[in-house]
């Protein structure tokens, strides 16, 4: 049996993924040939690996969103996260549980916090960030923090709109006699305040729902809220290669590819 072949670890030598974009570090052999690559862990070194959109495509989005109320929604899946366009004034971001403590993560102009206080109060929240609850009190950015209800503990913090949004989503739906409340996830929560508000173009980054059994739950309501809100006349972006609303086409594709 031939002796295992050693690896170094380099802090510098990233790429992404070929199938799901991830950001990814090379991991290779003594001799230089990589031997294999492992996802980036920590919040820091994604941070330091993600990238802004490029001009050209930064350009092209503001063209196209140019007069129209528009909000983009910004989760944490490094495969988007970081095109969000931060730098266009014109355009509300809003955020989501402790995607601040990321470097990408340059401004917000809405928060969504909709876990229970068991959940925002703790010292480490999920993916090992720490400080969650502080920022939440702190609220640096000074911006309205969506949560179930208003908080006096949380400055800035306001009730969820959940009422004036079943009424206005759901009026025509009923289960039995019962009102129907469908929101599995907070991009859900998000969407429907984007609704609600009547906003005319919502650009979605950082969310693709398609590697965990949680998110495969999540999934079937996010895409009802975009077809929602396509019903109504809005207009929707993802980035390239996004997975929601994605499938090979049932039945196969005779027509050619390039349909």
């Amino acid at each position: 049996m031939k002796p295992a072949v050693p690896v170094i670890v380099s802090l510098t030598d990233r790429a992404t993924c070929p199938t799901c974009g991830m950001a990814v570090r090379i991991v290779r052999r003594v001799d230089g040939y990589a031997d294999h690559y492992e996802a980036l862990i920590t919040g820091e070194e994604l941070s330091e690996a993600l990238e802004p959109q490029d001009p050209v495509t930064a350009q092209r989005l503001r063209d196209l969103r140019k007069g129209k109320k528009t909000v983009a929604i910004v989760g944490m899946a490094a495969t988007s996260c970081s095109l969000a366009p931060f730098d266009d004034e014109d355009v509300e971001i809003w955020g989501l549980n402790e995607g601040h403590a990321f470097k990408w993560m340059v401004r917000a102009d809405r928060w969504f916090q909709i876990h229970g206080s068991d959940s925002w109060k703790r010292y480490i929240a999920k993916r090992e960030i720490r400080g969650h609850f502080n920022w939440l009190k702190r609220n640096p950015w000074d911006i309205p923090i969506y949560m179930q209800h208003q908080q006096d503990i949380i400055p800035k913090s306001v009730s969820y709109p959940l009422h004036d949004i079943v009424d206005k989503v759901f009026p025509n739906f009923k289960r039995g006699e019962d009102t129907v409340k469908y929101f599995t996830s907070t991009f859900a929560y998000m969407m429907a305040v984007a609704v609600l508000e009547d906003f005319e173009r919502i650009e979605i980054y950082g969310f693709e729902m398609a590697d965990d059994v949680e998110y495969v739950k999540q999934k079937a309501c996010a895409e009802f809220w975009i077809g929602n809100a396509m019903g109504r006349g809005i207009e929707i972006y993802t980035p390239p290669g996004n997975q929601i609303l994605w499938s090979a086409l049932y039945g196969g594709n005779e027509q050619g590819e390039g349909w």
